[in-house]
């Protein structure tokens, strides 16, 4: 009967790793547990964004568009680096025809961490971001416009002083994103942000883009 005990004994642990084996096979086959699966294996986003900015106290809109690589890092991060296009322009206008240049070009490097209060992988993620950018741009304006003193037959002329600049600038930059699945997978996501940001030469940017993702 000694014999046997030893057996008789891992009898019991045999039976329940059985079980908790058999338990994982079906929730494996389980549609559930496949989608969560497969979202966890998904767990950098490549995103393209397309929107506009408003260029200082109002003044104009610019077209903002971007592509971007956000990893997940831990449960409740993503890093996001970003290659942003800003451009556009739109001349004031002083009436009678008179109007004087304005325009704004920049190509920036970006990098934002977005921390996600909910978890990552969700059916809808949110986040906050925060980061900087560093670019090149060049924008062109004017300090001083407007009509001088009418002559001795009544003329008046318009004229205005450019300011012009160009150069690498640095800044930083704040975020609110949602993102919603479009599949069960997860796969596929849509949604926006809204974002800030301002550079060394006080150019203020605020606005928002609209966002399509893909999990790899």
């Amino acid at each position: 009967m000694k014999q046997f005990y030893p057996l008789l004994s891992a009898l019991p642990m045999a039976l329940i790793c059985s079980a908790v084996q058999a338990q994982d096979l079906s929730q494996a086959e389980m549609p559930g547990a496949t989608v969560a699966a497969s979202a966890a294996r998904r767990p950098a986003l490549v995103r393209l964004g397309l929107g506009s900015s408003v260029n200082g106290s109002g003044d104009y809109s610019v077209l903002k568009a971007h592509v971007e690589y956000a990893p997940q890092f831990g449960r409740y991060c993503r890093l996001g680096s970003r290659l942003a296009y800003i451009g556009g322009s739109q001349p004031s206008d002083f009436g009678y025809g008179y109007t004087a240049p304005q325009s704004y070009r920049a190509l920036n490097l970006e990098q934002e961490v977005y921390w996600l209060p909910f978890g990552l992988n969700k059916t809808v993620e949110f986040s906050l971001g925060i980061g900087a950018f560093v670019g090149y741009s060049k924008q062109k304006g004017f300090s001083q416009a407007g009509f001088n003193t009418a002559d001795l037959n009544g003329n008046q002329s318009f004229s205005f002083i450019p300011a012009n600049e160009k150069g690498f600038n640095v800044g930083y930059i704040g975020s609110l994103n949602v993102d919603f699945a479009l599949d069960e997978a997860r796969t596929w996501r849509v949604g926006g942000r809204l974002a800030l940001q301002n550079d060394t030469r006080a150019n203020i940017l605020p606005g928002g883009q609209f966002q399509l993702s893909r999990a790899f």
